[in-house]
C-alpha cells in the first residue's frame, strides 16, 4: 500500500477530488445564484411578454370593436343617405306632376281665353256685318220713301218712345 500512497497520480487525483469538492460549494453558489437571477430575468421579461400580448390583445379588441362600430354607422349612413335619395326621387317625381299639371291647367286655361276671344271676335264681326248690311237696307227702304213719309215714322217713333 505503500506504494499506492506514493504515487503521484493518486495525489494529483485526490487532490482534484477535494478541490472540485471545495470549489463546487463556492462554485455551486455562485452558479445557483447566477442561474436563479437569470431566471428571475427570464421570468420578468417573460411577464413583461405576457403583459404586452395582453395589452396587444386589448388593443385588438378595442379596434375591432371601433371597426365594427364604423361600419355599422357606415350601414347606417348608407341606409340613410339611400332612403333621403329616395324620398328625394319621390319628391322630385311629385314636384315634376305638379309642374306639369300646372303648365297644363295653365294651358287649358289660355286656351279657353283664346277660344272666348276668337268667339267675341266672331261675334263682333258678324254684328259689324249685320249692322253694315241693316245700314245698306235701311239706306235703300229710306231712298225709297218720300220726306213726308219719314216725318211720319219719326214722329211715331218718338211717340212710341215718350209713351
Amino acid at each position: 500500500m505503500e506504494n499506492n500512497l506514493e504515487d503521484p497520480r493518486l495525489w494529483v487525483a485526490t487532490a482534484f477530488v477535494v478541490f472540485i469538492l471545495v470549489s463546487y460549494r463556492k462554485i455551486g453558489g455562485f452558479i445557483a445564484r447566477a442561474l436563479d437571477q437569470r431566471a428571475v430575468k427570464i421570468k420578468a421579461e417573460l411577464d413583461e411578454a405576457h403583459r404586452l400580448r395582453q395589452e396587444a390583445e386589448e388593443l385588438l379588441a378595442q379596434y375591432k370593436t371601433k371597426q365594427e362600430e364604423y361600419l355599422r354607422e357606415a350601414e347606417s349612413l348608407l341606409k340613410d343617405a339611400r332612403r333621403d335619395a329616395e324620398q328625394l326621387r319621390l319628391q322630385a317625381g311629385q314636384e315634376l306632376k305638379s309642374a306639369l299639371n300646372a303648365r297644363t291647367k295653365h294651358a287649358l286655361e289660355r286656351i279657353a281665353q283664346e277660344e272666348s276671344k276668337a268667339i267675341a271676335d266672331v261675334r263682333n264681326h258678324v254684328v259689324d256685318i249685320a249692322m253694315a248690311a241693316s245700314r245698306a237696307l235701311i239706306a235703300d227702304h229710306i231712298a225709297t220713301l218720300s220726306q213726308d213719309d219719314l216725318v211720319k215714322l219719326a214722329l211715331a217713333d218718338i211717340e212710341r218712345k215718350v209713351h
